[in-house]
């Protein structure tokens, strides 16, 4: 096991929830591009989930919005390269008075940006003759300045969330999520959609593995998918829920996939984000459960040719005592170091955090942003004119708010 000793402390400007509307702060200038710390939201609850960096230097964040009399709705931000928010953004989907409630996870530029945005979440809808609720796919297409291509919902008798989306190997969209069946247990669920939404391919077929399973995130790796999923274990005799599993599955355009489990144990391990490591070998991010605290782990992934998972090996272990640490993304540095971003929850209060791994995959420096409160890392990115981007919620009260911190190289401000 890992133990990470050095930290650094960065404070946000946190009193700004309580008076803030969107992006609020100074608008940043060309010298203060290099760092920055912006906020969007307003009086009421915003969510952040997905970040992506543009061709054009700017930022595309995906989330949750709310709006008066509305409630909650997919929400699109974005940003100049200096975090300033672009003319007309957010955008809300759909902006009309429908009673139904959306949710964005995954944000797809297309060309850059330069073509538009896929975005993918969930849409609740009333059951017809019942109080409750059914979530199904939601997704939407839109253009550059984010006006509205196509909206379309796909669902079943079941309900289906959608956590992650890419581009299609040779064409349209792949979504990654999950199925919850009416026993509470899920499948896990992979899809493709084709460019204009007018068609989605099937699920994967039911076996051992994709039962009781949840597709948590996917990565187009240029001539292969790999997938990172979350794998309960079935129900024993008592009806008890054994423990989660990590399980990486690599598969091409047929989606037909070859799947290895990275762990086994009677600890709770759930997947959160695979990158690309090097030719053939990918990183697949979790986090383990130990006693009631949450560490995180970095599994490594090996692929031949014919698309199979060859082999894999835990390459670190990253905890602190007392404290819950959760990776949600891992980008892989300019100089061959990983960075690794999430929440860190300690007495009550979590912050950001940004750990970075050496190229031999040891823990070294850990960079905190926040105060006594509630702020959650949630993505990160590597913008082309250097430095690192982390996405985030900051919570006061019962408002919240969507963070974005531009730092240098080295994580600093």
């Amino acid at each position: 096991m890992q133990i990470f000793m050095k930290m650094k402390y960065n404070i946000l400007g946190l009193t700004l929830l309580a008076v803030a509307v969107l992006s609020c702060e100074k608008e940043t200038s060309p010298e203060q591009a290099e760092r920055f710390i912006k906020f969007y939201g307003d009086y009421l609850v915003d969510q952040a989930y997905d970040l992506a960096a543009l061709d054009d230097g700017g930022f595309a964040i995906c989330g949750v919005g709310t709006l008066p009399d509305l409630g909650e709705r997919m929400m699109l931000i974005l940003t100049d390269e200096y975090g300033n928010l672009r003319s007309g953004f957010p955008k809300y989907y759909p902006e009309d008075d429908l009673d139904m409630e959306t949710a964005g996870h995954a944000v797809v530029p297309i060309r850059g940006g330069q073509g538009g945005f896929f975005l993918a979440g969930t849409i609740n809808r009333p059951l017809e003759g019942s109080l409750a609720m059914q979530k199904d796919i939601f997704l939407v297409k839109v253009s550059s300045s984010g006006a509205e291509s196509w909206i379309k919902t796909y669902g079943s008798v079941f309900d289906e969330v959608v956590l992650s989306a890419a581009p299609g190997l040779s064409s349209g969209f792949t979504l990654a999520g999950t199925r919850i069946k009416e026993d509470g247990t899920s499948a896990l669920l992979v899809m493709r959609v084709e460019q204009e939404g007018d068609s989605i391919g099937p699920p994967f077929p039911n076996s051992n593995v994709y039962n009781n399973n949840s597709a948590n995130f996917i990565l187009n790796a240029g001539d292969r998918y790999i997938c990172a999923s979350t794998y309960n274990k079935p129900r024993d005799a008592t009806g008890t829920t054994n423990a989660t599993d990590i399980w990486a599955l690599s598969f091409g355009d047929d989606l037909s996939p070859n799947a290895q489990r990275l762990t086994s144990g009677a600890s709770d391990e759930k997947a959160t984000c695979v990158i690309e490591d090097d030719q053939n070998l990918f990183l697949v991010l979790g986090n383990r459960n130990i006693s009631g605290r949450s560490e995180i782990v970095v599994h490594q992934i090996e692929t031949n040719d014919a698309l199979s998972i060859t082999n894999s090996v835990l390459l670190t272990t990253i905890s602190e005592s007392d404290v819950d640490l959760t990776g949600e993304r891992m980008v892989k540095t300019r100089d061959g170091r990983y960075a690794i971003a999430g929440p860190r929850e300690a007495n009550g209060d979590r912050q950001i955090f940004l750990q970075f791994i050496t190229s031999d995959y040891n823990p070294e420096k850990q960079i905190i942003f926040g105060a006594a409160g509630d702020q959650a890392g949630a993505d990160i990115v590597l913008p082309e004119d250097g430095g690192m981007v982390l996405l985030g919620t900051n919570r006061y009260e019962e408002s919240s708010m969507i963070s974005l911190i531009r730092t240098n190289d080295t994580g600093d401000l």
